[in-house]
C-alpha cells in the first residue's frame, strides 16, 4: 500500500508539472480575446479623436463659408448703393444713403476680421486633424501587428497544449481512478495546482503551517494527506 501510494504520488508530481503548464497556457489563450478587445477599444478611441478633429475642421470651414457668403452679399449691397448714391435727388436722401453705406462698410470690416480669424482657426484645425490622422494610422499598424502576434501565439499555445495532453496520457494508467478524479477536481478549483510539496513545514500551495504530526504522516506516505486549508494533495519533496 505504501509503495503503491508513493509511486502514485511520484507519478502525480510528473503529471502536475504537465498540467500546471497546460492550465496556464489555456488561461493565456482564454485571456487573448479580452486583450484584443481592449486593443480594439483603444483604437476606437483614437478613431473618435480623429473624427472629432475632422468635425471641428468642417465646422470652422462651414462658418468661414457662411461669413464669406455674408461678406459677398454686403459687398454687392455697397456697390449697388454706391451706384444709386448719384441718382438721389435730395441732400437728405444722399446723407441717408451715405450713412447706410458707412454702416455696411463697418459690417464688412468686422466680417473680414472674422474671416481672417477663421482662416487661422482652419489652419490650426487642419494641423490637429493631420496629427490625429497620423496617430490613427500608426495605431492601426500597431493593432494589426498585435492581432497577428496574438494569432501566432494562439497557434503556438494550441500546438503546445496538444503535445502536453498527449504526453500526460502516459501517466494516467498509473494512478488510481478515484485519486485521479480528486486530483483533476483540484486542478480546476485551485488554479492548476492540485498537488504541492511541503515547504518548510508549510503547505506549498496556501503556505499554511502544518502540524508536526501531519508532516510526519506525509513523509511516511502511508495515506493520502490533504491540506486542511486549501484541500490540495500534499507530498514530501525528496532531496
Amino acid at each position: 500500500m505504501t509503495e503503491a501510494l508513493a509511486d502514485q504520488l511520484k507519478t502525480l508530481t510528473q503529471l502536475q508539472k504537465i498540467d500546471y503548464e497546460i492550465y496556464h497556457l489555456q488561461k493565456e489563450l482564454s485571456d487573448c480575446p479580452a486583450i484584443e478587445k481592449k486593443l480594439e477599444g483603444d483604437f476606437e478611441k483614437k478613431k473618435g479623436a480623429f473624427k472629432a478633429a475632422e468635425d471641428e475642421l468642417r465646422t470652422i470651414q462651414l462658418k468661414q463659408k457662411e461669413k464669406e457668403v455674408e461678406l459677398q452679399t454686403i459687398e454687392e449691397k455697397i456697390k449697388k448703393l454706391q451706384v444709386q448714391l448719384y441718382q438721389v435727388k435730395t441732400n437728405k436722401e444722399y446723407a441717408a444713403m451715405e450713412l447706410e453705406i458707412k454702416g455696411l462698410k463697418a459690417d464688412k470690416s468686422l466680417l473680414e476680421e472674422d474671416i481672417i480669424r477663421l482662416l487661422d482657426a482652419t489652419d490650426q484645425a487642419k494641423g490637429r486633424s493631420a496629427k490625429e490622422k497620423e496617430v490613427l494610422q500608426a495605431e492601426e499598424g500597431k493593432l494589426k501587428e498585435e492581432k497577428e502576434r496574438f494569432q501566432k501565439r494562439a497557434g503556438e499555445i494550441r500546438s503546445r497544449v496538444s503535445e502536453l495532453e498527449e504526453e500526460r496520457k502516459a501517466y494516467l494508467a498509473s494512478v488510481d481512478p478515484k485519486l485521479m478524479r480528486q486530483y483533476e477536481r483540484l486542478l480546476k478549483s485551485r488554479g492548476g495546482l492540485a498537488l504541492v510539496p511541503v515547504v518548510e513545514n508549510s503547505c506549498g500551495g496556501c503556505h499554511m503551517e502544518l502540524p508536526p504530526q501531519v508532516v510526519n504522516e506525509i513523509q511516511l506516505q502511508e495515506k493520502l494527506i490533504v491540506c486542511e486549508s486549501c484541500a490540495r494533495i500534499l507530498y514530501w519533496l525528496q532531496t
